[in-house]
């Protein structure tokens, strides 16, 4: 915890406070590791890479959509939702709602994903960013209910700004 505590405070003291205006296009994404916690079965964890892409429709305001890709042992994943992201002091709150298929050797499903997340944009310039962050998500398939609660450190592009 502390490591993670000093790497907030270090990303902080590097990066400068800006605004994202309207009309701001962003692009980039993330990789994560998580462990999934569902109500039955094992525990495991997985490998995600997660593109992104949004336009800041007002001052703050980024409207998007994120694809994630999901691989471990025998666990195949694919997830798409749109999300609406709000910044605040370089800080940011994203909240989306999207659609996900996975497939384990030869059974498949298919259904909903609410994915929070808080974060930091740690801005290297005036156009390129560092976003750790913590996020959640809770999935429903047919006959799963499972969440996940994770860290990651996403990249992202600013464009227009």
């Amino acid at each position: 915890m502390r490591i993670i505590i000093t790497l907030f405070a270090l990303l902080f003291s590097l990066t400068t406070y800006s605004q994202i205006d309207g009309g701001t296009m962003i692009a980039g994404g993330g990789a994560s590791f998580n462990t999934n916690i569902p109500k039955q079965g094992e525990t495991s964890s997985t490998l995600s890479l997660t593109p992104q892409f949004g336009l800041a429709f007002a001052d703050n305001f980024v409207a998007g959509a994120w694809f994630q890709f999901q691989s471990a042992s025998s666990f195949r994943g694919m997830s798409i939702a749109p999300f609406l992201r709000y910044y605040m002091n370089n800080f940011f709150l994203q909240a989306g709602y999207g659609y996900s298929y996975n497939k384990v050797g030869d059974f498949s499903s298919s259904g909903s994903i609410v994915d929070l997340e808080f974060g930091y944009a740690a801005f290297l310039n005036d156009n390129v960013a560092l976003e750790p962050a913590l996020y959640y998500n809770a999935n429903f398939f047919d006959g799963y209910t499972g969440s996940d609660l994770g860290i990651k450190l996403g990249f992202q592009i600013y464009f227009n700004r």
